[in-house]
C-alpha cells in the first residue's frame, strides 16, 4: 500500500481548516488560542477516508505569514497538496509564498481548490479559476485539476473527493529501502506512556522495541510504541505520520526541528555543497548574504558561498556552498527551503549535493565539476566516487556508513561492481576490502615510483621497510590492509617482499665497482684481526670512505652475513663469533667462566671480550649468573 501525506497550502483565512474539518469530521484546531483567534497556529494531523477507499494522512498548515515556518514544518513531509483559494478574496500573499513552497520542494500532485462558493456569485467564481489557473501557471502544480467547493454547504466535496482519489493514485510510492528518518514536529507527555514525538516518517521503517538515536542530543532510546493515525501498529512504514513512544528520554531531550533515526546516521554538518535555484520573482542573492535555512522541522542561518559569479540572480540555478550558522544532519539529496534573512520570504530552494565536503576556493573549474558530478550520480555512482576520492580500503560496514545507506543495500553493489571490474576487492580476515581501479592504479604507480627513487639512493639495502612505506606512502590503510595490497601487487610481478623488506621485483641490491673495492678491504681488515676487530669509525677514517657510503657498507655487509653488529661502533667477522664460541668449548659442564677467562682465551683485551659476551647472552648462547657465565 503506497502511503500518502496530502496537506493544505493558502492564505489566512481561506477555508483550510473548515474544509478539513468537512473531508475528515476533526477539527484540527485543538489549541485554545486557535479557537480564541480563529486561525490555525499549530499543524494539525488527522486521517482522511477516501471515497474509493484509500486512506491518506492529511496535514493542515496555518497560513498566516507569521507561520510560515510551521507550514514549512508541515510541507517537508507531503506527497501531495490542496492549493486552497477563498473565492471572496482570490490569490493572496502567502497564496504565492505557499505555492513556491510546494513548487520548490518539487510537489507535483495536487488539487486546487476554491473554496467559499457559496459567498459569490458565478461569473465571479470563473475569474477566480482563470487568476488561479494562471498563478500556478508555469510551477509543479500546472496541470492539478481544480475543484470549486463550499465547505458550509458541502458543494462540490464529493467532486473533490473524487479529485483526490484519482491523484493519489498518480503519487510514486516511496522507496522501501533506507535508514529509518523522522524529523519531529510534535513532542509531549502522555500519563502513562511518556514522551511521544510524531512527525512523517521520512524513509525506512520503525518496529517496536527498535533502537532509535535522537538528533542533536545523541542519545540512544528504544521504541515503545508506534501509532499511525490512531491506531497502535508494530511496524511504521515511509510516508505514513506516526507517532513514536520513546522509552527513558525526557520531553526536553526531543526538540521540534531535531530528529529520530537509526543509530550513527545523522551527523553534524556545518557546510553543505548544494545545487541552489532562485525562484523567478525573489530578488538577487549576493556573495555571503545571509539566509534562512529550512531542513525537515529545523530552522537555521547561513551564508551563502557563490563559487562561480558575485550575484544569483532570479531564476537562475548555480553550484554553492551554505555555511551553517548551528549544524544540521541532512543527508545527500534532500530538499532544503531557502527565506531571505529580512524581510522573511522564500527566495529559492536547495538540493544536497554533498553533506561533507571540504572547503572550495572560488572560481576553480575543477571543483565545480566535480560537484556537477556529484548531481548526476546515483547510490552506486555515490559509491564509486567515495572509494575514487579516498586515500584508504573499504569495507560494507565503513562505507554504509559514510553513504549513510543501510549495510544490506550497498553490498549487492559492491558485488555487482566488483564483478564488472569497476571495484577491486582484497580480502582481509576473510572480509572483503573495496578499493577502485583507478584509485589502486595510482597507489601502485606511486610506491613503484618511490622504491625506484629508494633503490637509486640506496642500491645496497635489501629495500624499503614495510612499516616506513605505510608511514611515508599509505597512512590511512591499516598494517593488514598494505600488506593485502603488496601481496596483491607482488603476485602481479610487480613488487617483491622479503623479511619485511619492499623492493621492486626486479632490483638487486649490487655494490658499485667502487664500493667493492671498500668492501673487500673491510672485509680483509675484520678477517685479518677475529677477535680484535678494528673500530668501524677507525676504519672508516683510515679508508677514506665517505660519509655517505659508511651506513650503506655496513647494512650490506650485515645482511650478507659478512659482518656481525655486536655493538654500535663494533663489529666482528662472522667467522670470529665461530672461532669464539669455539674457545670457550672448554668450559662447557664447568661451574662456569668469568669474563676475564673469555679474554685471555680470546687472546684479546676487555674493550673487545666484554661486548662479544653481551651479544652471546643476548642471542642465548652465554648465560650470565653472577659475576660468571655459563656455555648453553
Amino acid at each position: 500500500m503506497n502511503h500518502i501525506i496530502v496537506g493544505t497550502a493558502g492564505h489566512v483565512d481561506h477555508g483550510k481548516t473548515l474544509l478539513t474539518l468537512r473531508l475528515t469530521g476533526v477539527d484540527t484546531d485543538r489549541l485554545p488560542e486557535e479557537k480564541r483567534r480563529g486561525m490555525t497556529i499549530e499543524l494539525g494531523f488527522v486521517p482522511l477516508q477516501l471515497a474509493n477507499g484509500q486512506r491518506l494522512g492529511l496535514i493542515d498548515v496555518p497560513g498566516h505569514e507569521r507561520f510560515v515556518k510551521t507550514m514549512l514544518a508541515g510541507a517537508a513531509g507531503m506527497d501531495m497538496a490542496l492549493l486552497v483559494v477563498a473565492a471572496d478574496e482570490g490569490v493572496m500573499p502567502q497564496t504565492k509564498e505557499h505555492l513556491n513552497i510546494l513548487h520548490l520542494l518539487g510537489i507535483d500532485k495536487g488539487v486546487l481548490v476554491i473554496t467559499k462558493a457559496d459567498l459569490v456569485e458565478e461569473d465571479w467564481l470563473e475569474l477566480i479559476e482563470e487568476q488561479v489557473r494562471e498563478l500556478v501557471s508555469g510551477t509543479t502544480l500546472a496541470k492539478a485539476p481544480l475543484a470549486t467547493v463550499s465547505a458550509l454547504t458541502g458543494q462540490g466535496i464529493d467532486e473533490l473527493n473524487n479529485l483526490l482519489s484519482q491523484v493519489a493514485a498518480q503519487v510514486p510510492p516511496k522507496p522501501s529501502g533506507g535508514h529509518p528518518r523522522l524529523p519531529i514536529d510534535r513532542v509531549f507527555s502522555k500519563v502513562g506512556f511518556g514522551t511521544v514525538v510524531t512527525g512523517t516518517l521520512w524513509q525506512g521503517l520503525l518496529t517496536v522495541g527498535q533502537t532509535v538515536q535522537v538528533w542533536p542530543d545523541g542519545r540512544e532510546a528504544r521504541v515503545r510504541g508506534l501509532q499511525v493515525h490512531g491506531c497502535q501498529v508494530e511496524q511504521a512504514l515511509a510516508g505514513q505520520r506516526t507517532a513514536v513512544n520513546v522509552s527513558g528520554l525526557p520531553v526536553g531531550a526531543l526538540p521540534r526541528g531535531g530528529w529520530l533515526a537509526a543509530p550513527k546516521l545523522l551527523r553534524e554538518r556545518w557546510r553543505l555543497d548544494v545545487e541552489l535555484r532562485l525562484l523567478k520573482d525573489a530578488k538577487p542573492l549576493s556573495q555571503r548574504c545571509r539566509l534562512r535555512l529550512h531542513h525537515g522541522t529545523a530552522e537555521v542561518l547561513c551564508r551563502l558561498q557563490l563559487l562561480d559569479r558575485e550575484e544569483l540572480l532570479p531564476k537562475e540555478r548555480c553550484l554553492c556552498q551554505l555555511l551553517l550558522e548551528k549544524p544540521l544532519p541532512p543527508l545527500r539529496g534532500d530538499k532544503l527551503i531557502l527565506r531571505s534573512y529580512s524581510p522573511m520570504t522564500v527566495v529559492g530552494a536547495a538540493t544536497v549535493l554533498d553533506a561533507n565536503p571540504a572547503r572550495h576556493k572560488r572560481y576553480r573549474a575543477e571543483v565545480l565539476l566535480e560537484m556537477e558530478r556529484h548531481l548526476r550520480v546515483d547510490t552506486g555512482g555515490i559509491l564509486l566516487n567515495i572509494l575514487e576520492r579516498e586515500g584508504l580500503l573499504n569495507n560494507a560496514t565503513a562505507l554504509a556508513q559514510e553513504t549513510q545507506l543501510p549495510q544490506g543495500e550497498i553490498e549487492p553493489l559492491l558485488q555487482g561492481f566488483e564483478a564488472d571490474g569497476k571495484l577491486i576487492a582484497l580480502f582481509i580476515d576473510g572480509e572483503a576490502h573495496y578499493a577502485h581501479p583507478a584509485k589502486f592504479a595510482e597507489w601502485r604507480a606511486c610506491l613503484h615510483k618511490e622504491l625506484i627513487e629508494y633503490h637509486r639512493k640506496f642500491p645496497l639495502r635489501s629495500g624499503l621497510p614495510l612499516a616506513t612505506a605505510r608511514a611515508q606512502y599509505f597512512p590511512l590503510l591499516s598494517q593488514k590492509q598494505l600488506a593485502a595490497l603488496i601481496e596483491r601487487w607482488s603476485g602481479e610481478g610487480f613488487f617483491s617482499m622479503q623479511d619485511g623488506w619492499l623492493a621492486c621485483a626486479d632490483f638487486a641490491p649490487l655494490p658499485s665497482a667502487e664500493q667493492q673495492i671498500w668492501l673487500k678491504l673491510i672485509e680483509t681488515d675484520h678477517a685479518a684481526n677475529l677477535l680484535n676487530p678494528p673500530e668501524w669509525a677507525e676504519e672508516m677514517e683510515r679508508l677514506k670512505i665517505p660519509e655517505a657510503d659508511q651506513p650503506e657498507l655496513l647494512l650490506w655487509m650485515c645482511e650478507q652475513g659478512i659482518l656481525i653488529k655486536v655493538t654500535e661502533g663494533l663489529c666482528f667477522h662472522a667467522q670470529a663469533i665461530c672461532e669464539a664460541r669455539d674457545k670457550l668449548a672448554p668450559f662447557k659442564g664447568a661451574e662456569g667462566f668469568t669474563l676475564a677467562q673469555a679474554r685471555d682465551a680470546w687472546a684479546s683485551s676487555r674493550k673487545y671480550a666484554l661486548p662479544l659476551l653481551e651479544y652471546f647472552d643476548r642471542q642465548k648462547i652465554t648465560k650470565r649468573i653472577g659475576e660468571k657465565r655459563i656455555l648453553l
